[in-house]
């Protein structure tokens, strides 16, 4: 009784601990030099995905956090990190009458990533399919 009792908090501590698996888009539209619309979502994987680890970022905690706080606070550090495996951009620039204008779209196509909680820190991990 006692060793199924052991086992059972061994995986229940294992699985409190365990990485989850997300998808993470970004969108964001610039109209000469101004953000006008941005979109950054960011949810569970609904199905299991084969994949391999790529590279990791380390984000420093400073206090217990929930992935919602984490993934917004540091947002930026988190987007640049992934805009180094790639992103989209489009512009369109239009002189009229010696006055310019642009439209510049910025797209990180959905890439899934880990996410793994210790104490003080959080390993964002991106995959890479099989």
């Amino acid at each position: 009784m006692a060793f199924n009792l052991s086992l059972a908090l061994i995986l229940t501590a294992a699985w409190l601990n365990a990485s989850q698996t997300f998808i993470i888009s970004y969108r964001a539209q610039i109209k000469n030099a101004i953000l006008i619309s941005e979109s950054y979502q960011f949810s569970k994987t609904m199905r299991a995905f084969k994949a391999k680890e790529a590279e990791s970022l380390i984000v420093h905690l400073e206090h217990k956090t929930d992935l919602n706080s984490l993934m917004n606070t540091h947002k930026e550090e988190i987007l640049e990190f992934l805009m180094h495996s790639g992103a989209h951009t489009r512009s369109h620039e239009k002189v009229t009458d010696t006055k310019s204008s642009s439209l510049l779209s910025l797209s990180l196509p959905p890439c899934y990533i880990t996410v793994d909680f210790n104490d003080d820190y959080a390993r964002i991990t991106r995959l890479v399919a099989e």
